[in-house]
């Protein structure tokens, strides 16, 4: 009895062992897998994003500027640009920025996710095509989704750091307002409404982000306040307006220009504004 007492408990041992080493091997496999996964995903978000490193550049317009933009676009007055002064050097530690604008496509994967509600004008056909910078997000949505995707909103300097680099240049691809290079008011450039991202080559920051000027407002981290310096009488200055970047398609050229500081309160959403996400 004792041999047969044995081999039975070999056996029975035995399947247990076998079947341990196969579930170590399937482990192992799907670990594999995941950290492949996972390794590809990051990849995938780092194309998304370009780098901006470490250094100084100057913010705002200068007076000279603000000169330049009201004879160029034949301004009545000099007051609505002081905002944008006085230009001052910032210093910033190095970060990353979105390549495009957050488009309907990311969106909706976001809103699938997490249950968030879908953005006005989700349901318009001339604003949802999925590669279409989602609009009709308010200030806490563009904050979700940013913190959702573990990123941010990028803060004002470094939007504008950015767009123009340190060359102060008055859009991303230079000094001259050209219509053509961006997706701006009227059909001149091809869209009526906002276009997909990457439609305009010429309409690239100096680090490789794309329509940073035109195609939609973008949100940024900051409340609506004064530079360092500015000492212009402002009533709007405070906790009330969240800074929006860059014009959009239903700009003119003066409000797609790198230093122009649109605001709203934070609760608005428009068909004009999106927004896109730092780290």
């Amino acid at each position: 009895m004792a041999p047969q007492v044995q081999a039975a408990h070999t056996r029975q041992d035995g399947l247990p062992l076998l079947w341990r080493a196969g579930m170590r091997l399937l482990l192992g496999l799907l670990l594999g897998g995941l950290v492949s996964a996972c390794a590809s995903a990051t990849a995938r978000e780092a194309s998304d994003m370009v780098s901006v490193p470490t250094g100084d550049f100057t913010m705002g317009s200068s007076e000279e500027d603000i000169q330049w933009a009201a004879k160029t676009f034949f301004s009545e007055s000099l007051d609505y640009y002081r905002d944008e002064t006085p230009a001052h050097t910032v210093h910033l530690e190095a970060y990353e920025i979105d390549k495009h604008e957050v488009t309907i496509q990311a969106y909706q994967t976001f809103m699938q996710t997490t249950g968030h509600v879908a953005p006005k004008y989700m349901d318009e056909k001339k604003f949802n095509q999925p590669t279409q910078p989602v609009v009709g997000v308010n200030w806490q949505d563009a904050h979700d989704f940013c913190q959702w995707a573990g990123k941010r909103l990028p803060t004002e300097a470094e939007w504008e750091k950015a767009a123009r680099g340190t060359d102060r240049r008055h859009y991303p691809w230079g000094r001259d307002p050209v219509e053509t290079f961006a997706n701006v008011r009227g059909t001149k450039d091809g869209f009526r409404y906002t276009a997909p991202g990457g439609s305009f080559p010429r309409n690239k920051s100096p680090y490789g982000a794309f329509d940073m000027a035109g195609n939609v407002w973008e949100w940024t981290a900051d409340w609506y306040q004064p530079y360092p310096g500015n000492m212009t009488g402002n009533d709007l200055y405070g906790q009330t307006f969240r800074v929006m970047r860059g014009g959009s398609w239903f700009s003119n050229m003066d409000l797609a220009r790198t230093a122009v500081r649109g605001k709203l309160t934070p609760d608005q959403r428009q068909n004009y504004i999106g927004f896109r996400c730092a780290r």
